[in-house]
């Protein structure tokens, strides 16, 4: 049987942020501030400068490249669900306690990672300004809000941009609805700051 890897971004009430963030937020830092996840980012910067921007991800034989699995393997292991393999967190009933006033976004791609494909497409400069670590992040009213002028510059992108990401998203392994992986992020984002919500961006493997 294979497996998907789901990733829900929604909006919550300070009060739920707070509880989730206890357990969750220390592991989201430790993941991302890890030696091996801050060697393997320079190497995707390095492999994205000699592919202009992107990696290659396909070889001549139809195989992907070192370079995408290698961007693979480093996104590919999430905070929540080592917490869900712990049951320190039940991350899909986190997922039910979302706040109704704003609808979340939730994809799924089997065998493969929307954030992957959504990272790729953007390439490691604009993925870097996200808050969290790899589409996972627990974050306060205030703080949606402060960051989203920021989450805005890299996700609502002109024209050329916005189809040349779309493009690379489309050319990411996995059956997925492109323009939602790009533009579904944002409209929570927007609709939890005009709320005055909170917002948990959370993946696991199932």
């Amino acid at each position: 049987m294979s497996t998907s890897c789901w990733w829900a971004v929604g909006a919550l009430g300070d009060e739920e942020v707070a509880r989730i963030a206890r357990v969750a937020l220390p592991v989201i830092k430790e993941m991302g501030e890890r030696a091996s996840a801050r060697e393997a980012w320079s190497r995707w910067e390095r492999d994205a400068a000699r592919g202009g921007g992107a990696v290659q991800v396909w070889r001549p034989d139809g195989y992907n490249t070192d370079e995408a699995h290698h961007l693979d393997d480093m996104l590919n292991a999430s905070p929540f669900d080592a917490l869900e393999n712990s049951r320190e967190l039940h991350v899909m009933r986190l997922w039910e306690s979302f706040d109704e006033s704003v609808e979340p976004f939730l994809a799924s791609v089997r065998k493969d990672n929307p954030v992957t494909a959504l990272f790729h497409g953007l390439g490691p400069k604009r993925a870097g300004v996200l808050p969290g670590w790899a589409g996972d992040a627990v974050l306060t009213a205030a703080e949606v809000r402060r960051h989203l002028d920021a989450v805005e510059s890299v996700l609502a992108l002109p024209a050329a941009e916005r189809e040349q990401v779309l493009d690379r998203i489309d050319d990411w392994p996995g059956h997925k609805d492109s323009a939602d992986i790009l533009d579904q992020p944002l409209r929570v984002w927007r609709h939890a700051a005009s709320a005055g919500l909170g917002l948990l961006s959370s993946r696991i493997w199932y």
